[in-house]
């Protein structure tokens, strides 16, 4: 039984590791160079990234739904400029 529980634990592992690498997050440290531009720069420089398949934009009162999904940016817009950009 604890080999079984040994042998889950360094499978789930793994597994985080590899979505860490997956979809939006290999690329958040590109991120900060699009942070004070224009939302159609970040999106754009956003649907050249492998891996991102979603892009939403909004401001901080737009209504988001707080599901995760490692193949999606959110871009913040604030003022029409870039405040900050999340993955999930």
């Amino acid at each position: 039984m604890i080999r079984l529980a040994a042998a889950l634990l360094f499978l789930s592992a793994a597994a985080a590791r590899a979505q860490a690498q997956e979809g939006c997050f290999r690329h958040q440290g590109e991120f900060p160079a699009l942070i004070g531009g224009s939302p159609e720069a970040a999106r754009a420089a956003l649907d050249r990234m492998p891996g991102i398949r979603t892009i939403r934009v909004g401001g901080p009162e737009t209504p988001m739904t707080r599901d995760y999904r490692p193949d999606r940016a959110t871009v913040l817009v604030e003022g029409g400029v870039v405040r900050s950009i999340t993955c999930g």
